[in-house]
């Protein structure tokens, strides 16, 4: 896992939400989510922006942890 998708997975577990709740708040599939959180792929600017709306403030920093 890397540190993008540690922070996905523990924004996801601090809001007690499953990861087919938060897929479907962001509108993309659960596979994706979680391909997301073992950082098998790198998110989208339309994702990003999707997942600091849902996480709120605390996931300000995500675009610091993508590597590209």
């Amino acid at each position: 896992m890397n540190p993008f998708g540690q922070k996905i997975e523990s924004l996801r577990k601090e809001k007690n939400v499953t990861s087919a709740e938060a897929a479907k708040a962001l509108g993309i599939p659960q596979s994706r989510l979680r391909e997301l959180e073992k950082g098998v792929r790198v998110p989208t600017e339309g994702q990003v922006a999707r997942m600091k709306e849902y996480f709120g403030s605390n996931a300000g920093e995500l675009e610091s942890l993508i590597k590209h």
